[in-house]
């Protein structure tokens, strides 16, 4: 899933309980693009397989990566068990490691916001480029920064369903916190209780808050020739009030 942060095997199981396919909103998108991309498609930070695994499904001829070998570990399991030979690799988004050129790239689901440098970010578009045939798109999404939202509900625990993991039922909560103001970036925290309160695994990492300006800042000084925004998956104009951005960079 992420970019520079790795998962433990039971919050990697916890994702993939709590993050199935249809769920999140990005499908169609996503898969549409590369159902109809001219070439060979990537997935970078692709987790335990919510879209890669659909694209094999679809016959997409298609690769991926992802910085958590727990992560890939359930992707493994899952494509062997529908009998699907994915092409997948450890590796974050600054150094992708392919071993041929795409012509479309995905990076969904605010993975790039787990660049918290500009250097990094900047890395992150540089290895993507060159990952790309010429003419290659790269799309990606980040989150629109709401400030409603960080008022109201950073600092407090939220519940998460519950989830079997080794015949042991864990509850799941997450909270999230600035982490520096002045660096724009916050904290979130998540954990797995057993049935006595007990915290059995935890995970905490650092997110950027990557407002529209920033992104379009990024695409200036990459190597791409040139970039959209739009403020959904619909491809509408993004405008106050969206609550994601997404990106399409060219080659």
């Amino acid at each position: 899933m992420s970019a520079t942060n790795q998962f433990s095997a039971e919050l990697a199981a916890f994702y993939e309980a709590t993050h199935d396919y249809g769920e999140v909103g990005d499908e169609s998108f996503y898969l549409d693009a590369a159902t109809s991309a001219d070439g060979p498609v990537l997935e970078a930070a692709c987790g335990t397989g919510r879209l890669y695994l659909e694209l094999l499904r679809r016959g997409v001829d298609a690769d991926g990566f992802d910085v958590s070998p727990a992560m890939l570990s359930i992707l493994r399991e899952k494509a062997a068990a529908e009998e699907l030979s994915p092409t997948v690799w450890e590796a974050d988004l600054r150094s992708v490691d392919a071993d041929r050129s795409y012509a479309l790239a995905l990076v969904p689901y605010n993975s790039l916001c787990n660049l918290r440098e500009v250097d990094e970010q900047l890395a992150a578009l540089d290895a993507l480029h060159d990952a790309l045939e010429p003419g290659g798109r790269l799309l990606f999404d980040v989150f629109v920064p709401r400030y409603e939202v960080i008022a109201e509900s950073f600092g407090e625990w939220q519940a998460l369903q519950e989830v079997e993991y080794e015949g042991t039922e864990l509850r799941g909560r997450s909270r999230t916190t600035i982490a520096d103001e002045v660096e724009q970036t916050y904290r979130a925290e998540q954990e797995l209780l057993d049935a006595d309160g007990e915290v059995v695994a935890r995970d905490e990492f650092v997110l950027s808050h990557l407002p529209p300006q920033q992104v379009e800042l990024l695409a200036r000084q990459s190597p791409f020739e040139r970039w959209s925004a739009w403020g959904g998956f619909d491809r509408e104009p993004l405008a106050d009030g969206d609550s994601v951005q997404v990106w399409e960079l060219v080659k």
